[in-house]
């Protein structure tokens, strides 16, 4: 039985070990949260995200129906590269188009790259095709080559997808071609794209800015990464994918970096606009319109530093101490205005108790508490115990005594035994009472007989002897 235990204890130790840390990587990114700012500047997209890539927790620093059901088109791409990197060891592994692969696009309208049937290419080629030129034959080959057939590979999608958090998402083709039923929402897009970005060879494929293929030099499809796009190009921007149909709209993910900051921009659903009298894609105006205000109006800042007091809160049983202060376990540095008003910020403890038992550690974390600016969390720390409160032995076991009489039902047994106490007495007394009563009227009975006897004259001496 003792072998048995352990090995099952060894076994729970085992797994929490390798299963914790993508636990709490998963519940790092956090795509419910609330966004920390407003963009004021004029963005055209029906949906957008700007995020944080500088926190571990990925922040939303800006969004606008971010949970809105959208047609993603080729922003699908990411999730076709992803399952393919994932499940393709060798990436130089070759495979031949199929005329299945090449006809399923006939008469679609959909870009490709022009290969043939029977051609045969590394995956890493198509992978490179696929993000760089958005080429839906290359996805058709991919969807063959590592799911047995194109559904299987879709499915494969859908549940790497789920696997992230993504609940509002579903595929049903690897290019992005639309279909009523295939959408998601930019927090899903986002969730996907922070899980590619953790990929090197994504980020390396993602972010080329051009490739060649046969005699064909083909220039990424995010033009903001192309200097002869006058219109578009923007010098921080890297990659990442774009997409856009009649339904969806003009799409764009990418990143940018400039000055040590660094942000993702998921954009859905943007128009078409004449801009300075020329036909506009707003999807990169507004990738770039999103980068140059947090750029130009954010900047990191201390908001609360370790050990400022937020709070102070009862303590019971403390020996010479009836409170202790909270306090900020460590600095907290986060992106802020940068006319951040610091008078305007307000600490919030979240869910403090209402008052805590002695003894107490110094350093003791209690509690959270969120950082509000312009009514918006933006950030939170933890806070400790400014001090130690040692623990009074008398306080404790007065206060328990005090506690123990002052519970309501020990109050209302102790009444009912009070009551059952005097019903008691009352009882006695009278029983007391009406023996005594009986007693004395005893005694009045024997002197009344003993008077009675001495009263009368029938005395007869006894007989003497002769």
């Amino acid at each position: 039985m003792k072998k048995l235990t352990t090995f099952f204890l060894a076994f729970s130790i085992i797994i929490v070990s390798v299963f914790t840390p993508f636990s709490a990587l998963a519940e790092n990114v956090d795509m419910n949260r609330e966004a920390m700012y407003e963009v004021n500047e004029k963005v055209y997209a029906d949906a957008y995200m700007l995020i944080n890539l500088d926190d571990s927790s990925f922040p939303i620093i800006a969004e606008k129906n971010k949970d809105k059901k959208k047609f993603p088109t080729s922003l699908t791409k990411i999730a076709t590269a992803m399952v393919t990197i994932n499940n393709v060891p060798d990436l130089s592994a070759k495979t031949k188009a199929s005329k299945g692969a090449i006809m399923a696009l006939a008469n679609t309208g959909a870009q490709v790259a022009g290969i043939q049937v029977g051609e045969e290419l590394t995956i890493e080629e198509l992978l490179y095709l696929t993000m760089v030129h958005s080429a839906c034959d290359a996805c058709q080959i991919l969807g063959e080559y590592v799911g047995g057939t194109v559904d299987n590979f879709v499915q494969m999608m859908n549940d790497w997808a789920k696997s992230l958090g993504c609940e509002n998402t579903n595929f049903v083709n690897p290019d992005g071609l639309h279909d009523d039923n295939h959408y998601t929402t930019p927090s899903d897009m986002a969730l996907m794209t922070l899980e590619a970005l953790k990929n090197e060879t994504f980020v390396r494929i993602s972010t080329t800015k051009s490739i060649k293929y046969k005699k064909l030099t083909f220039i990424h499809t995010n033009f903001m990464l192309d200097k002869f796009h006058i219109t578009y190009y923007y010098e921080y921007a890297e990659g990442i994918k774009t997409g856009s149909t009649s339904e969806a709209g003009y799409c764009v993910i990418t990143k940018a970096s400039k000055d040590g900051y660094n942000y993702l921009a998921i954009v859905m659903d943007s128009p078409i606009k004449k801009l300075k009298g020329i036909d506009t894609k707003c999807s990169f105006i507004d990738a770039a319109t999103l980068f140059d205000w947090a750029f130009d109006s954010l900047k990191y800042s201390t908001v609360i530093r370790k050990n400022d007091l937020v709070t102070e809160i009862p303590v019971n049983n403390g020996k010479d101490a009836d409170t202790v202060q909270l306090v900020s376990k460590e600095d907290i540095t986060t992106l802020v205005p940068s006319s951040l008003d610091s008078s305007a910020v307000i600490v919030k403890p979240i869910d403090p108790p209402d008052a805590l038992e002695a003894p107490i550690t110094k350093g003791e974390e209690i509690c959270k508490a969120e950082i509000i600016y312009a009514n918006k969390v933006i950030a939170t720390t933890k806070l400790v115990a400014a001090k130690t409160v040692e623990l009074s032995a008398f306080l404790k076991i007065f206060n328990a005594v005090k506690s123990f009489f002052g519970n309501k039902v020990v109050l209302a047994i102790l009444l009912i035994l009070i009551a059952f106490a005097i019903i008691y007495i009352i009882v006695f007394a009278n029983k007391l009472k009406k023996e005594k009563q009986r007693i004395a009227q005893k005694r009045r009975r024997q002197q009344e007989l003993d008077e009675q006897l001495n009263n009368r004259n029938d005395y007869i001496e006894p007989p003497r002897r002769r």
